[in-house]
């Protein structure tokens, strides 16, 4: 098996870092939430064509609300208020 004689001169990689980059930067500019619709859209399309049913959405329970905050209020302010000296 006779070698692989490559040259990656700019004219070559140079467009191939454009592209990359006007992907990346295409992704940067949708944002998360974005990007989360189109995963999910594509999940979606893929669960189409395979024949999966789709999946059924969470329902809320205790377990997943926020946790309690880590500092205790003590209904007091932590500074005098100079105007109404309390």
């Amino acid at each position: 098996m006779a070698p692989l004689l490559a040259y990656f001169g700019p004219e070559t990689v140079l467009p191939a870092t454009s592209i990359l980059a006007t992907i990346l930067g295409v992704a940067l500019m949708l944002g998360k939430n974005s990007i989360r619709w189109c995963v999910g859209l594509v999940k979606t399309a893929l669960d189409a064509c395979l024949g999966r049913k789709p999946a059924a959405p969470a329902k809320p329970n205790a377990t997943s609300a926020a946790p309690a905050p880590h500092f205790a209020d003590s209904g007091k302010p932590r500074v005098r208020d100079e105007a109404s000296n309390r």
